[in-house]
């Protein structure tokens, strides 16, 4: 079986220094948001930049964005203190909780506040069902994505089919990056996201270059809690203003940008809301259904 992991491991900085005013709670020296590169890396770097440089005027603290190059990547990262907030997936979130006491405070909401995982294949393959995947060559994300691997898990082993018996297992890193190995004909199959339960809002629709590509959908999960925004809870515990004004900047980073589309690699597309830990107990059931040891 092959592994590919493909990502970066990227700091993007915004380096001039402002000093917070007005408020009377102790104020941090700067601000580390970390992210996963999870559709395109480059409009995530961008995005990155323009959002740090947005947050930092708001809040007169220096604002550093984290890319990182998987999900593992990102919990260590919490866990070590070099990011004080970060965008999980639902199930990175799980583990982040157990391992690096993150608390959530947001989530994103692309179409609707749930979101689904679907296995997909080109129609031209033939492939009908998931257990013709036996002996095929498919394409997953990162072992700690929800709706790129651990939610397709369950529904695999209850066909009765794990990793060996494909024919190879690609880990792309991301989903567009997933995509086009479906369209290079590298894979016979892909695990991705999709915003709605049509798969209108699929992957493939977002990050398909070959317009023309028609696919067909194998399998698709119960609705998914969308991802989730947290702090680390040493921070929060230290700078409980700051971890606020910081909630409804991002907020109205969205909701007052006329084009949608500017954070969306970071942020979504719609909305930001306020979520609970026990919004994603779904999660932690699919984590132990899997018996997934909550380990970086």
């Amino acid at each position: 079986m092959k592994r590919l992991i493909l990502g970066l491991l990227t700091l993007l900085s915004i380096s001039t220094a402002f000093a917070a005013e007005g408020t009377s709670e102790a104020v941090p020296p700067s601000i580390t948001i970390g992210v996963i590169p999870g559709g395109n890396p480059e409009n995530l770097r961008e995005q990155g930049l323009a959002l740090a440089k947005e947050l930092q005027a708001k809040l007169n603290i220096p604002v550093n964005i984290y890319v990182s190059k998987n999900y593992v990547g990102l919990i260590e990262a919490m866990k070590t203190k070099k990011v004080d907030f970060a965008f999980f997936s639902s199930s990175t979130y799980v583990f982040a909780e157990q391992q690096a006491q993150a608390k959530v405070l947001l989530k994103k909401v692309w179409h609707e506040p749930y979101y689904y995982s679907m296995i997909i294949t080109p129609q031209r393959s033939g492939i009908k069902s998931l257990k013709a995947l036996k002996g095929k060559k498919v394409a997953f994300v990162d072992d700690k994505s929800s709706s790129g691997y651990l939610y397709p898990q369950v529904a695999l082993r209850k066909e009765g089919l794990s990793d060996t018996d494909f024919k190879e297992v690609v880990f792309t890193g991301n989903h567009q990056a997933s995509i086009q190995f479906l369209e290079a004909k590298k894979v016979d199959a892909a695990a991705v996201f999709s915003d709605d339960e049509k798969g209108t809002q699929g992957a493939w629709e977002k990050f398909g270059t070959d317009k023309k590509a028609k696919y067909r959908i194998l399998w698709k999960s119960a609705p998914i809690p969308n991802d989730p925004f947290c702090v680390r809870q040493d921070f929060y515990d230290a700078y409980p203003k700051t971890t606020h004004t910081l909630m409804f900047a991002l907020i109205d980073a969205l909701e007052q940008n006329r084009n949608k589309d500017t954070y969306s690699e970071i942020l979504g597309s719609r909305d930001l809301m306020p979520a609970t830990s026990k919004q994603y107990d779904p999660v932690r059931e699919m984590v132990k259904a899997l018996n997934i040891e909550l380990k970086p």
